[in-house]
This record gives C-alpha cells, structure tokens and sequence, in this order.
C-alpha cells in the first residue's frame, strides 16, 4: 500500500491525542480505571502532545490520515513511543515498512508494547526487536547484529560432516576421529554444523557486517568424554550479548551488563 509521512501540526493535536488514548489504554486497563481516571489521562495526554506535536509523524494514505508515530530519545538511542494505525489499514505491510525506515536511520533502537499485545509483539520480533525487560509493558531492543545472525543460523541444525562428507544428526562414539570443521560455504550447503562450525559461520557473518566479536572455547573433561562448547559473544555501548544456535536449550540471545557477568552465567549454566 502507498503512503506517504506529512509533519504533524497543531491542528493535529485532537486526532493524535486519540490515537495516543488507544494505545495507552489496552483493555485491561480499561476496565481497571474509572471515566474520571480516563477523562484526567486525556487531559494528560493532550497536554503532552501540545508540547511534543511537530515531533509526530502522520501517515496518508490519499487525503485519507490513517496513523501516526513518534520517536523520543532514549537512554543511549531512540525510542519508538508510538505507532498506531487505523484497524482497517492494519496487516497490510505500512507498519513493517515504517519501523523498517527508522530501523535504517537509527542504530539504537527500542519500542515498547503491552505484553498482552501479541499481535505487536510478535510484529516487533520478527523485524528483529527483543526483549530487554519484562513485565505488563515490555521494552524491546533492535539489535542489527542479532537479527543478522539469526537469519542466517535459522536453517543450521545440531550435527556434523565427517571427512567423507557425510551428515550426521547426532554425535556418534567415533566423533572425535572423523569430524571435518566446515567452512562458511559448507556449512549453509549441509544445513549442518557442530558448535564449532556454528561459531565460525557466525564470526564470518559479523565480519561481513563490520561488527566486532569474541568466540570462546568452554570444556569439562571427565574420563569417560570431554564436554564442550564454544560460544561468540559481541558488545554495544551498553550491554554485551551471548548469541546461541547450537546449545539449543539456550538459543537466542542473552543480554549482561558485563563481561564478568555473561562469563559467570554461561559457566553455571555448562557445569
């Protein structure tokens, strides 16, 4: 669908008020608070958007007004603290397409959304937002090299090539003897890879991106078998980050606030 991004002005203030009023009060909201606690988050709202009403960003479709958005500045980025749609111009593409535009202009990124409001929060996952905290309202982070990753790791499964080329889904007793490490090519062909061939895929998609990462090798040798696994992690401004694929009991990706922390975390996890 065309649409086209038009500066809001104050004579905007009422239809952005009500759209803010939407998508403040979910439902359950709505039934815990009363017509006069309502009427005082009106007057709130409309307050706030008097001051912050040339920042919003109204969508047309035609001459037609059927959303808005608003991005704030926040901690070490910017915030998406609002995007609404008219229900009728919904599941139609303009929301992925917008927050895909502000994807492209901002680096740090966040959104929020009421967990109960599935239907965003699986949206803002799958453009590659995810959670930073929890609770009735979630805030969530776009994070460009996760979603790289994750793209790209979502077709590699647990196993390996031995030297004969041939697959296996499981580690067998003669593992050690015929394992083969595949290269990047390789790997995306069998569809395959050990931790190992897992994490040098993924050091190979974050030079690809300019990112900067880490790879690290954790074992625990017993006598009858040595355990290991080995990990990339990468880091912003503010956090640190553990991608995962292979030990697939913690994929996905986990956030520290510092090295030690993430260091700590995944040896209590391996013991």
């Amino acid at each position: 669908m065309n649409y086209r991004l038009v500066n809001a002005e104050d004579k905007d203030i009422d239809i952005l008020t009500s759209m803010k009023l939407v998508t403040m009060i979910d439902e359950e909201m709505d039934n815990k608070l009363s017509f006069t606690e309502k009427n005082k988050l009106k007057k709130n709202i409309y307050k706030n958007i008097e001051l912050t009403c040339e920042s919003y960003k109204l969508i047309y479709v035609g001459k037609n007004i059927i959303g808005a958005y608003l991005v704030v500045d926040y901690k070490d980025g910017k915030m998406i603290d609002q995007i609404f749609l008219f229900e009728e111009y919904r599941g139609k593409g303009v929301g992925s397409s917008i927050i895909k535009g502000i994807i492209e202009e901002y680096d740090n990124l966040y959104i929020w959304v009421y967990k109960n409001n599935k239907d965003a929060l699986r949206l803002f996952e799958r453009l590659g937002f995810f959670a930073i905290s929890k609770g009735r309202t979630m805030i969530l982070r776009y994070n460009k090299a996760y979603i790289y990753l994750k793209e790209h790791l979502e077709g590699i499964k647990l196993g390996y090539c031995d030297k004969d080329g041939n697959l296996y889904g499981l580690y067998s007793g003669d593992f050690k003897d015929n394992f083969y490490l595949q290269n990047p090519k390789q790997i995306v062909e069998s569809g395959v890879g050990t931790c190992f061939d897992q994490v040098e895929y993924e050091r190979y998609l974050m030079d690809q991106i300019n990112e900067d990462c880490r790879t690290y090798y954790i074992i625990y040798p017993d006598d009858k078998m040595d355990i290991g696994h080995t990990f990339l992690i990468y880091k912003d401004k503010v956090n640190y980050y553990r991608f995962e694929n292979a030990w697939l009991k913690y994929k996905g990706i986990h956030i520290y606030k510092n090295k030690e922390a993430l260091f700590d975390d995944i040896l209590n996890k391996f013991v």
